[in-house]
């Protein structure tokens, strides 16, 4: 695995001290440094100053270490950002084929690879809650959250559960309440629900160990009301999962910050949805560039909303 952006510090020039260019302190020192602590030289906006790489692949300089990244590296790389008076922050994380699709054959462990679920395993040891849609629960089988060894200190220190809940978003309650993601869970499942959600539904989810939250007044979910409830119950840092339908509601309603995108190396044509599936925005809007590994030809971004 290579880390492409932010830029390695031997390969970033300082447009600011250009007589240091090429040490690993004048680029951890310099204005703008990654606020991840990775050491490459960047502008406030996340992005590299056009000025400000040598060494890159053109030049037959670079040679960017190609090593496995250990699972504490990762979290630091992917780690929630601060947010003030217990603001919720989420978080997707979705892999695509080359062509845009989000799916093969319906699901999308086929796009996926060892690394990209090394990824998801961090993403997941360090959020408090995954949020996922309820067709997706069906399709994929969602089973509880486990509690990984690896996180366990992390996880204590930030006064977070052994294991993320799992939280699903549904307007029906649709759900098969003697599976194991009910049956099962090490932390009580949550339902995130509409107020006028079927009151028979909502007994029978709670009968069944759930914890029920409302997220709009109607029967429908207010994807805006989301991470308000969920930060409300504790849960602050969120990650969802999609599916696609659900995706495009959090980014259409302004509540998703943040995108962590696997790009596989394939392609697999047909109809298959893209990563979000919803009415299209008035107006697009920006995210930023935050990090990129590369492995085997897969790239994992991410991005922040600007």
């Amino acid at each position: 695995m290579r880390r492409l952006f932010p830029i390695p510090s031997p390969y970033v020039r300082s447009a600011v001290f250009p007589d240091t260019a090429g040490t690993e302190n004048s680029a951890a020192s310099a204005p703008g440094t990654s606020p991840e602590g990775n050491t490459g030289t960047v502008l406030g906006t996340g992005e590299v100053s056009g000025a400000a790489v040598s060494g890159t692949a053109d030049s037959g300089a670079a040679d960017f270490t190609d090593r496995r990244w250990s699972l504490d590296e990762l979290a630091d790389l992917y780690a929630y950002p601060r947010t003030d008076d217990g603001a919720g922050w989420l978080r997707a994380n979705m892999v695509s084929s080359l062509d845009g699709a989000a799916h093969h054959e319906g699901r999308s462990q086929p796009l996926s690879s060892d690394a990209d679920m090394r990824i998801f395993g961090v993403l997941r040891g360090l959020a408090d809650a995954v949020v996922v849609g309820a067709e997706t629960v069906r399709k994929e089988g969602y089973r509880p959250a486990r509690a990984r060894e690896a996180f366990a200190a992390r996880r204590a220190a930030a006064g977070q559960a052994p294991a993320p809940a799992i939280a699903v978003v549904t307007a029906s309650l649709d759900l098969d309440f003697s599976q194991p993601l009910f049956t099962e869970p090490l932390v009580p499942t949550v339902i995130v629900t509409g107020s006028g959600a079927d009151e028979a539904r909502v007994r029978a989810a709670r009968d069944a160990g759930a914890e029920v939250l409302f997220a709009g007044e109607g029967a429908a979910v207010d994807p805006s009301r989301v991470v308000g409830a969920l930060a409300a119950r504790g849960l602050s840092r969120l990650l969802t999962e999609g599916g696609p339908r659900l995706l495009g509601q959090f980014a259409g309603s302004g509540a998703l910050d943040e995108l962590c995108l696997s790009l596989a190396p394939l392609v697999v044509a047909g109809d298959a949805s893209r990563i979000m599936n919803a009415p299209v925005t008035t107006v697009p809007e920006t995210f930023v560039l935050a990090s990129v590994l590369e492995e085997a030809g897969f790239l994992f971004t991410r991005y922040r909303r600007s």
